[in-house]
């Protein structure tokens, strides 16, 4: 909604991941780095990881979308369920078996060696992509690890791409997984990004969305953003959303660091639920403040039209959360029917 204020072609803190503004930090970068060498080096098993909004996804999407044209490749999201389902929807998406012929897992499993083998002959790799793999189950992970027995005496026919959250790492490294463990010939983590690099990415994503430079996140906002999100990029993207929201109500596009940590603030008060953690200011002396933008000329004008966006604001946040308390009492109502 407020685009068009700060003179934005698009929203530039979005929550869906988004190839075009993936910001390569050197983790991001090396992580990429990693899963394409994988898969042309025909390396098998590749593991990657990372916090939850980290930019795994948007690494994966990027990566799909560059690459070569020979390569075949099944992205699989979120996958729950048992390996005969996996293999349905990795074939459907090959273009192999479509997903609503029921086929038994052993006429499945016909087809995808099938399919590999002819893939084999015309030199296009094949590669299954897992997101959010730390969802699939132990026996199912054990029979992905037999597809691997498709190989060559110098590579293998069948790339397989695990990436999700920290805790598939530790399920890997489970005894159950012992052996599929010892057959990951890449491994690779996104760590968060540092202070510079979430200024960096923050510049970053403003000059896709189409910043002329006159949206201005100063040091101390950059610091108090960094302290919320600890270098997670899904959390910067909520925070920068929040504050440039409240520079839209308020007619400001440089954001100091008493605006940024009010914004902040706000958000921690609706969503502690969701595990944000308060924020750790240095302890010792408050920093002097930091000078706040000239105001327009007509500044009578200005606050009048500040105070009607923000009755229009805060009209829309009331009918929001009556839709909510709406919609919790109905499902109420029908558990208890």
């Amino acid at each position: 909604m407020y685009e068009t204020f700060y003179g934005l072609s698009e929203k530039p803190f979005g929550l869906t991941p988004d190839p075009d503004f993936l910001y390569l930090s050197n983790s991001h970068q090396k992580a990429r780095a990693y899963l394409k060498y994988g898969i042309e080096r025909r390396e098998g098993f590749v593991q990657g990881s990372g916090e939850i909004g980290s930019g795994k996804t948007t690494i994966l999407r990027s990566l799909l979308r560059n690459l070569d044209r020979d390569i075949k490749a099944a992205y699989v999201v979120n996958p729950r369920g048992t390996f005969r389902q996996m293999l349905r929807t990795a074939l459907d998406q090959l273009g192999v078996v479509p997903f609503r012929l029921h086929y038994s897992k052993e006429r499945l499993l016909s087809k995808f060696h099938e399919f590999v083998r002819s893939q084999e002959a015309l030199s296009h790799p094949v590669v299954l992509i897992f997101d959010e793999a730390q969802n699939l189950h132990v026996n199912t992970l054990e029979e992905l690890r037999m597809l691997s027995n498709f190989e060559r005496d110098k590579s293998k026919l069948v790339q397989i791409i695990l990436v999700g959250q920290p805790e598939l790492r530790k399920k890997l490294g489970s005894p159950e997984l012992v052996q599929l463990s010892q057959r990951i010939a890449i491994r690779c983590h996104l760590a968060p990004l540092s202070r510079q690099e979430t200024k960096a990415y923050i510049e970053h994503r403003l000059s896709v969305a189409g910043s002329n430079g006159s949206v201005n996140f100063t040091p101390g906002a950059c610091d108090a953003i960094q302290e919320f999100s600890r270098g997670i990029p899904r959390l910067i993207n909520i925070a920068c959303n929040n504050i440039m929201l409240a520079g839209y109500v308020e007619e400001k596009k440089s954001f100091t660091t008493e605006m940024a940590r009010r914004a902040l603030d706000e958000i921690r008060a609706d969503d502690g639920r969701a595990g944000l953690r308060e924020p750790e200011y240095a302890a010792g002396p408050s920093a002097p403040p930091e000078p706040e933008p000239a105001k327009p000329a007509a500044a009578d004008k200005s606050k009048r039209a500040v105070s009607a966006r923000r009755g229009r604001i805060i009209w829309a946040a009331a009918v929001a959360g009556a839709a909510v308390v709406i919609t919790a009492a109905m499902l109420l109502i029908v558990k208890g029917l």
